[in-house]
């Protein structure tokens, strides 16, 4: 059911002259088998992992899995499971229970709600969760989040289960528990195959056979009781000090020749190897000059009774259309939201004190705009309201954006591991960045409204059509927001994208500001680049015809762009930022 022939892999941002992370490396698991890799850190267990999921493509080498060579015949993402090895990735504030369901929701499509919530029961049960299925995630131990990651994996039935330090850094009694869970993940589904790579050496009575890896290179590959025969040692603990007293091409090299001894002892499989390499590979074929492994031919195993694994798994459970992926996304984060009372607490906050903060800012001057609504429009009047309405706009924007800012920048960068995790399950990035936008936009929208509205109401008035004013600021937010979404797809820490954001934020105010007293031609450069800047003078220029606009037009040196110049760029600012998300989307972290 897989075979994996001669596979190597260099690693990343090297030079090709590089020495590979794997060499050589051939295995054959049946049907029904779970499969032990083990070996020290660095041997290239985890790249190993990832090379089976099709995270990574190896440099040389095949990997078969149903027959087909998955180089040519991609293995749709519902027909293997990937248990990470982090323990991040988990939306903290669903229960259990809501977690499995919205894994379902995006992995699995046509199926009704009764036959989601069966699927999820059965997993509860099968798994050993079912007395914390209402508990919130973040309630959970570590043993428990490693049982609910299992699960995750495992909703959409998937023949392959791959599992990368599954059962590493728990206490002996939880380890072996996750362990042995292995076993009920293989008979749940006649033929599946599970692989667990593991550094510890413990629990290698759990797996039906076991892959030692020692450098990139396989050393041995059998039951776990033939490992000591075989390196001739007395427990498996003396393995790891065993294995650091020979080169690993060593080690390679002489499993190589008695694979296939060993592999028709044990009934693993045939990785097809050529008839030399058969007769070269029999009983009483030249060992090793130093004697560190017993070469042997082993006890062959008992015959197997017939397995159930001729199922054919080659039609996976087909994935939820891009639609109802971005829509249970949307309502997804909005329960996360609202479940999260320091961010809906914060934005509330925001709504209301974002006017307030103008509005004490303008407050000196606000008589001047009064006597100016009256009419009055003297020099020592006009000129002080022109400066109040040029500024209320630019505070307008610059806490607009503030807004948008702490909105966006965290919001991928933040769940960048349960993307990760979701993606590799079939979740579009398409549909990701939609339901970000669908998640986002309303907030916006409802700032933009408030700090208008408000900024009115408190006494700031200003001449001109509100109306278009929201839209420039709604847009300018928009705009600002889709740029701080990229900044976070592109980061790899929360910390970093918010940093970043706060200089784009910064360098908005600087060139903006600089730009009011810049010379046109300065400013035809630089005003492309500045969401800031369409935001305010579109809003200024809705001023036009108020007595207030043509002081305006005398203290500010660049020119002022139309509302519809400026929602034009505003709206390329946003595609902008949309289109460089998507793209962060696509590389992986």
């Amino acid at each position: 059911m897989l075979d994996v022939l001669n596979l190597s892999h260099l690693p990343a941002k090297t030079k090709s002259s590089a020495e590979p992370v794997l060499q050589g490396v051939s295995l054959a698991v049946p049907p029904g088998h779970v499969l032990g890799i083990v070996g020290a850190a660095g041997s290239g267990k985890s790249t190993l992992i990832r090379l089976l999921a099709g995270l990574e493509l190896p440099a040389t080498g095949t990997i078969r899995f149903q027959g087909h060579d998955t180089a040519v015949v991609p293995v749709h993402p519902n027909q293997i499971a990937l248990v990470a090895s982090t323990d991040e990735g988990l939306s903290e504030v669903l229960t259990v229970r809501e977690s499995l369901m919205s894994a379902h929701f995006l992995r699995v499509g046509g199926q009704t709600n009764d036959a989601r919530t069966d699927r999820v029961s059965h997993l509860l049960v099968g798994v050993g969760l079912e007395m914390v299925a209402a508990h919130r995630v973040s309630t959970l131990n570590l043993a428990q989040r490693r049982r609910l990651k299992l699960a995750l994996a495992l909703v959409s039935d998937a023949p392959l289960v791959l599992c990368d330090e599954f059962a590493d850094g728990l206490d002996v009694k939880s380890a072996q528990e996750l362990t042995a869970l292995l076993k009920w993940v293989v008979s749940d589904l006649p033929g599946r195959i599970v692989i667990h790579a593991s550094q510890t050496l413990g629990n290698l009575a759990s797996y039906d056979s076991v892959v030692v890896l020692h450098e990139g290179h396989v050393c041995f590959h059998g039951p776990a009781r033939a490992v000591p025969h075989y390196f001739s040692i007395t427990t498996v603990e003396e393995l790891y000090p065993r294995l650091a007293k020979r080169p690993a091409d060593r080690w390679g090299e002489s499993w190589s020749r008695h694979r296939v001894q060993y592999y028709e002892a044990f009934k693993l499989g045939d990785l097809g190897e050529p008839a030399e390499e058969k007769a070269r590979a029999q009983p009483g074929a030249e060992g090793d000059d130093d004697g560190t492994e017993n070469v042997a031919a082993p006890e062959p195993e008992a015959p197997k009774p017939a397995s159930k694994a001729e199922v054919d798994y080659s039609s996976a459970l087909p994935l939820p259309s891009f639609m109802a992926q971005t829509l249970h996304l949307v309502r997804r984060r909005w329960t996360l939201w609202r479940r999260a009372q320091r961010e809906w607490l914060e934005y509330l906050a925001m709504l209301l004190v974002g006017p307030l903060v103008a509005m004490l800012l303008m407050a000196p001057n606000t008589g001047y705009m009064s006597e100016m609504r009256n009419q009055n429009h003297l020099p020592e009047v006009l000129w002080p309201a022109a400066y109040t309405c040029a500024m209320i706009l630019w505070v307008q924007v610059l806490l607009f954006m503030v807004v948008s800012l702490r909105l966006a920048a965290r919001e991928i960068a933040a769940e960048r591991v349960l993307f990760e995790r979701e993606r590799i399950a079939g979740l579009r990035g398409l549909a990701y960045l939609v339901a970000k936008l669908g998640f986002l936009t309303p907030l916006v929208i409802a700032q933009g409204l408030a700090l208008v509205l408000l900024t009115d109401l408190m006494g700031g008035h200003l001449p001109g059509n509100d109306g278009i004013r929201v839209v420039l600021l709604v847009l300018s937010g928009v705009a600002f927001g889709s740029l701080c979404l990229a900044i976070s797809a592109w980061s790899r820490h929360v910390d970093r994208a918010q940093a970043s954001a706060w200089k784009l934020w910064a360098a908005n105010v600087l060139l903006a500001g600089a730009i009011l007293g810049f010379p046109r031609p300065a400013g035809f450069v630089l005003q492309p680049f500045i969401t800031a800047y369409y935001g305010w003078s579109g809003s200024v220029d809705t001023l036009s015809g108020s007595a207030v606009f043509e002081p305006m037009t005398h203290f500010v040196r660049t020119w002022f762009a139309t509302p519809l110049t400026a929602v034009i760029a505003l709206v390329a600012h946003s595609v902008i930022g949309i289109v460089l998300a998507g793209w962060g989307l696509k590389k992986r972290r």
